[in-house]
């Protein structure tokens, strides 16, 4: 074995570099002295026995050689759903709500409405059993407020307002289908208890799906009601050839405006129309006399 004292710095220098054992190694120098050409020859020979590798493993072996230390998988379960394709009347909707919402510039517009005189005659009528709903007091009130602000009661073509002569309100009904407008046609010539029947009959084709295109096409203005869902507060998407629509939200306790102290109950109106046919001006004036509409509603009851 060659003593590593006696290598030459040459020597040392390439079994270092290549991590050979010196007793690996025959030197054919004087008394078996291994010369820089033994190394490269050695190297040439493909003999060499790296000496970490006899001894114990480098870092890089050992790191090699270690299992991975793989992160858990974690299996995240995929949704459940199921594609529902749009029916008929759901396509048409959504593309006539993209047009109107897109090319109609919205304007809004809301009232609070004290409706405390409505829900006494709604419990003296129903003592008598006869139903009639809010929405068919609103009905009555924004037929007879069209006939008092005829500015409103408009239709937005070819580029100009065209005044209507006729109170035709519609009103929203939710069916499976989705949602469809029919038409209370001369609402402003009709009571509180004939708006009722009419919008009964008309929500009852409406879920059977046996209205004819001429109870749901035309209309002044529609009327959008969300309060038995407990909704305050929403703004409508305004339904062509109409210029405008009413979004109802739910009955909510407020302040008296009297000198009384109490409480009233109010529903909040939010009236959404097309700012080219109809002005703000005519705008707040209908809403007010929709407001004392409902305020003070005109029905007459038995003695």
């Amino acid at each position: 074995m060659a003593a590593r004292s006696l290598l030459s710095p040459a020597v040392r220098y390439h079994l270092t570099k290549n991590a050979i054992e010196a007793s690996a190694i025959s030197g054919t120098g004087p008394k078996g002295r291994i010369l820089k050409g033994d190394v490269l020859q050695f190297l040439r020979g493909g003999q060499a026995v790296p000496s970490a590798a006899i001894a114990a493993p480098s870092a890089r072996a050992k790191k090699a050689a270690a299992p991975s230390k793989l992160k858990p998988t974690i299996h995240i379960p995929k949704p459940v759903f199921k594609d529902i394709p749009n029916s008929g009347m759901r396509t048409t909707i959504a593309r006539r709500l993209t047009q109107s919402k897109s090319t109609i510039p919205h304007s809004y517009m809301s009232v609070e409405c004290p409706v405390d005189q409505i829900i006494k005659i709604r419990q003296q009528l129903k003592a008598e059993g006869r139903g009639v709903s809010v929405n068919d007091f609103i009905v009555e009130a924004v037929a007879s407020a069209l006939v008092r602000v005829p500015e409103v009661n408009v239709w937005w073509q070819n580029e100009e307002a065209v005044p209507l002569t006729s109170a035709d309100v519609g009103v929203a009904v939710a069916t499976d289908a989705g949602l469809i407008v029919p038409i209370v046609f001369g609402a402003h010539r009709l009571d509180v208890f004939q708006i009722s029947e009419t919008v009964k009959k008309l929500a009852g084709k409406a879920r059977d799906r046996t209205l004819q295109p001429s109870e749901f096409q035309g209309g002044s203005i529609s009327v959008s009601n969300l309060g038995m869902y407990g909704v305050t507060h929403f703004t409508a998407i305004i339904n062509p050839p109409q210029a405008s629509i009413l979004a109802v939200g739910g009955a909510q306790l407020r302040p008296s405006t009297d000198d009384s102290l109490g409480v009233q109950t109010v529903v909040t109106i939010t009236f959404c129309f097309d700012a080219r046919a109809i002005e703000e001006r005519p705008a707040a004036e209908f809403l007010n006399v929709l407001r004392r509409n409902l305020e003070t509603p005109r029905v007459s009851l038995p003695m």
